[in-house]
Parts: C-alpha cells; sequence; structure tokens
C-alpha cells in the first residue's frame, strides 16, 4: 500500500508541478527559518550540560541586602573556595575562578593574546574539559606552571605534544613552565579560556582578595554523592556574616548547568534569563511553521476540485475513505521530505551569516540527534499540513462528484477563510514584532548613557606598562592628538567587584579625572544600612 501511495503522490506532483513548487518552496522556507532557530535553542540547551559531575556542581552565589531591595551576584570572597572545603564535610571540590582576563604570552619573538582563568587546584577535577597532557590534581599545583589549550600550544610551538614541560614568558614579566595541556574548550561550555594558571598565585600578588568584605572571583563547588544542596545552603548561608562584621551577604548554591539559561535575579528572586529567548525563538519557529503549513492547506484545498473526479472513481471501485486519508497524508509527508532537503541546503548557505548575527560557532553536522529531530520536525509539520485537506479531499461523495455538482459549503468557505485571517494575523504580528525588536535596537543605539563616548577611547593595558602605569599615561599625555588620558580597573559599564572600607587616597585625583574626561555627570552611591 505504501509503494502504491508513493507511485501516485509522485503521479499527481508530475501532474500539478505549478502547486508542487509553490508548496515545496513554501514549505521548506518555514523549515529552513524553523531549523534555523532549532539550531540555536539545541545550541543554548547544551551549554554547561557536558560535565560528567553536573548534577553536583554548584555556583555559590550572594544575595547582598539593602534597605530597598537585595542584590545578587556571582561575585565572592576571594578566600571562600578553600573555607568551604575545609569546614563543610558535604564539600567535594572547590575552587575559585577569577574572572577572564586577556594577556600576552610570548615565546621567542612570538607573542600572542590569550584568555587567561587563575583557578583553584581542583579545577580540572570539577570539570569536565579533558587533559591531553598532565594530570587533573597536580597541573594547577605549582606557581610557576599553566595548562594551555592545543590551540595555543601549537601557534607557540607548532605542536602541542613537544609543549609539554616548555618554558612561556607571561606578561613579558615573568616565566612560566607548561605542566598541562588540554583540549580546545567546546562551545557548549560558558566558561571560554585558553589559559589556565593557579589562583593560589593570584591571590599572594593581590591581598585585597584575603578581606572577607570584599567581593570579585566566582567560587565554584562539588558536592559528595548523595549530599543534599537544601542543607549545604542552611549551612553556608551566614558563612560570609560570620567572617565579617556588618555583612549584609546571605550565601545560596545554584547549579552550574542551570547558570546559563537562568541567571537573572530581582531583589533576590530569580526571574528569568537567556531561557526567555530560548521559549520565544521556539513560539516563533512553530509560527512560522504554522504559516507555512496554512499555505499549504490553503493551496490544496483551492485546488481541490481539480482532483475531485479522482476521488468520485476511487470510491465508486470501493476506495475506502480510510485509504484516501492515507494516500494524501502520504503526499504531504513526502512534499515536506522534499521540502526538508532544499531547507537543510538553505540553511547551509545561510548558516555563516546566522552565526554573525547571533555570535554563535554553529556547525551543520547531521549527527544521529539532530538529524533525528529534523525528520521528527518534518514528519509532524507533514501530518499537520496535510491533515486538512486530507480530510477535506476524501469527504466528497462520488455521486455528487462525477454529477459535477461539487460546490463548497458555508462551513467549507468559512474553515479556509479562518485559515487565511489566521495565517495573516500572525504574519502581522511577527511583522510588528520586528519592527518593535529595531525601534528598541535603536533606541539603544542613539540613547545617551550619561558619558561622552564620542572620541573616547578604551583599551586594556598590560605587561610592564601595568607596574608604570603613571608614566604611561605621562607620555600618552604628550602624544599629539589625544586630549586627556586615565585609566579605569574594568569597562565602563557592567560590574565586575564589590568591597567595603575604601578609604580616599591620592588615587581621587585620577578617579575624577576619568570622571571629568568621560563628561559623567553624576554619580549614585549606594550606602550600605
Amino acid at each position: 500500500m505504501l509503494q502504491h501511495s508513493l507511485k501516485m503522490a509522485f503521479r499527481n506532483f508530475r501532474r500539478h508541478r505549478s502547486a508542487f513548487l509553490i508548496n515545496v518552496i513554501g514549505l521548506a522556507t518555514g523549515l529552513a527559518c524553523a531549523l534555523l532557530i532549532f539550531l540555536w535553542v539545541y545550541d543554548e540547551l547544551q551549554i554547561d550540560q557536558f560535565h560528567i559531575n553536573s548534577d553536583r556542581l554548584y555556583r555559590v552565589l550572594e544575595h547582598q541586602q539593602y534597605k530597598d531591595d537585595i542584590m545578587t551576584t556571582w561575585s565572592t570572597p576571594g578566600l571562600l573556595a578553600q573555607t568551604l572545603a575545609e569546614e563543610v564535610p558535604e564539600v567535594e571540590y572547590a575552587a575559585t575562578i577569577m574572572w577572564p582576563m586577556k594577556q600576552t604570552l610570548t615565546v621567542e619573538d612570538q607573542n600572542i593574546k590569550v584568555t587567561v582563568y587563575y583557578a583553584g587546584d581542583d579545577f580540572f577535577r570539577m570539570f569536565s574539559f579533558k587533559l591531553s597532557e598532565g594530570q587533573p590534581d597536580e597541573v594547577l599545583k605549582d606557581p610557576a606552571g599553566m595548562a594551555i589549550s592545543q590551540s595555543t600550544a601549537e601557534k607557540l610551538f607548532g605542536t602541542a605534544e613537544s609543549a609539554m614541560g616548555k618554558t612561556i614568558e607571561f606578561e613579558h614579566s615573568k616565566s612560566y613552565q607548561i605542566t598541562g595541556i588540554f583540549e580546545d574548550v567546546t562551545r557548549y561550555s560558558s566558561l571560554d579560556f585558553d589559559v589556565v594558571m593557579g589562583y593560589d598565585h593570584y591571590l599572594k600578588e593581590n591581598e585585597w582578595l584575603t578581606n572577607w568584605g570584599s567581593n570579585s572571583p566566582p567560587t565554584v563547588l562539588t558536592l559528595k554523592p548523595g549530599s543534599d544542596p537544601v542543607e549545604v545552603d542552611k549551612k553556608i548561608a551566614n558563612f560570609v556574616k560570620d567572617r565579617s562584621e556588618n555583612s549584609n551577604v546571605t550565601l545560596f548554591l545554584k547549579p552550574f548547568a542551570e547558570s546559563y539559561l537562568y541567571g537573572r535575579y530581582e531583589n533576590g528572586k530569580l526571574t528569568g534569563g537567556r531561557i526567555e529567548y530560548v521559549k520565544l525563538f521556539s513560539i516563533i519557529a512553530i509560527f512560522i511553521l504554522l504559516i507555512a503549513c496554512i499555505n499549504f492547506m490553503n493551496l490544496s484545498t483551492a485546488k481541490g476540485s481539480l482532483r475531485a473526479r479522482e476521488v468520485g472513481v476511487k470510491k465508486t471501485f470501493g476506495v475506502d475513505r480510510r485509504s484516501l486519508i492515507y494516500q494524501y497524508l502520504t503526499e504531504s509527508v513526502l512534499l515536506a521530505f522534499i521540502a526538508l532537503i532544499l531547507a537543510v541546503l538553505l540553511v547551509a548557505l545561510s548558516l555563516p551569516s546566522f552565526n554573525l548575527l547571533t555570535d554563535k560557532e554553529i556547525v551543520l553536522s547531521l549527527s544521529p540527534d539532530l538529524l533525528g529531530s529534523f525528520m521528527l520536525i518534518t514528519l509532524i509539520t507533514g501530518l499537520l499540513a496535510g491533515s486538512y485537506p486530507a480530510f477535506y479531499l476524501s469527504s466528497f461523495k462520488p455521486v455528487t462528484v462525477l454529477k459535477g455538482e461539487l460546490k463548497s459549503t458555508l462551513g467549507e468557505l468559512w474553515a479556509r477563510r479562518g485559515l487565511v485571517i489566521f495565517q495573516f494575523t500572525l504574519s502581522i504580528v511577527l511583522i510588528i514584532s520586528v519592527l518593535t525588536v529595531y525601534q528598541q535596537v535603536k533606541f539603544v543605539m542613539n540613547k545617551n548613557l550619561g558619558y561622552d563616548k564620542d572620541q573616547l577611547v578604551h583599551f586594556q593595558i598590560d605587561g610592564k606598562i601595568e607596574d608604570a602605569t603613571d608614566a604611561f599615561l605621562t607620555e600618552a599625555k604628550r602624544l599629539p592628538g589625544i586630549e586627556n588620558v586615565s585609566t579605569i580597573a574594568h569597562d565602563l559599564v557592567g560590574q565586575q567587584n564589590n568591597t567595603s572600607g575604601l578609604k580616599w587616597g591620592e588615587r581621587i585625583q585620577t578617579t575624577l579625572s576619568y570622571l571629568k574626561m568621560s563628561g559623567l555627570t553624576m554619580i549614585c552611591w549606594r550606602q550600605l544600612e
């Protein structure tokens, strides 16, 4: 029966070429858009899911209580990981991970910029970043050692194998030995780095991190098997308050694998994050497929009169309605799979531009899981698109058809009109949404941010310049075309750390210089209660 249905489908495609081409192009376009969105959604859902101990891997977050609201942050005291590992029995591993820094590696006369993490000794035991050279429990213990990625090793030494044990000049000032080499970080990781160095060494050079009232580096920990995170939450809630006078901090755990998608808090409550975009774009993909399916339905039912005699003759010869429904659904599903082939070609052609737009590195690799998902989406699309035409065409009465007395009933007219109205409504909603987003982006691009960004250049200083910042600023002021220069700890917008107990010293002049140069007109101070 399937062979007969397929033969009949191809015969009808050949007979009604124009309708076939319109339906294929319409479904292929809808499927291509939906598949691109599916690839993006799939990519988002895979972030941080590859770690072996994902069910026991947690971030430590802070609720900072102020007078009017609660601020939630990833930043924690610099000694938190070490102290948790020593004092909380449920903690198997704990590591501080300093925020990523762009720094310079030098081998002979070759200099490259890399992303560096300073991380605790347990880093490679907690996360599933594979070491091709070195042992997870030893690679970060040497204060003069570092682990580098395979691609970094190849850039500096030609091959990863020859890099192990070699010496690298770091920031044009210190020499480090390569104690480990790890495979390049997968795009499914929210942690992206080229080099990992021991956090203890960084801690010794930054004494402010030993202050329990200061926050900067995130803390990550792995619980022992069978440990209850709720009970651990209770134990660590007042951990900082017990060690810092007048602290307003309450600690709690959040699964590391959920942090990427569920990372937005308002007044101490989880309110969403990137998961909202995942849901929104999933709905858009469904809408696009619905529009393509409705277009198929309307064209098929509009052409119904051309196939009416075929239905009448078949029913006269004893073909039942169920067989006709099966035949027409087979046609629509077959057409959908033909459209899938064209859609995959469209996706492959548009993927580079799509990656540029979304800042992704999505690759169209038809793995069994991905191919199965594509096939399932296409099957559902084919069945959905062909359902109404199949039931509509199979309902024709042979006597009425053969007498040429076939007329559309009021219900059929309202059904087609309803589908058209629904299709246009979805299209209008999507168009309005696009225009709204465009206006929002335009607003953001032209909004006065509170400082004068024209002619303002920001770049990172590193290496030996960090040890002679004042001299660098003095020399820079002498360059023609430069009106003023200053320094800032990090990007003007955003927050990376906070602290308490500050005292203004000579650095106030540098701060005021920066404020004057950037055109900031107001500073908001938050008074601790």
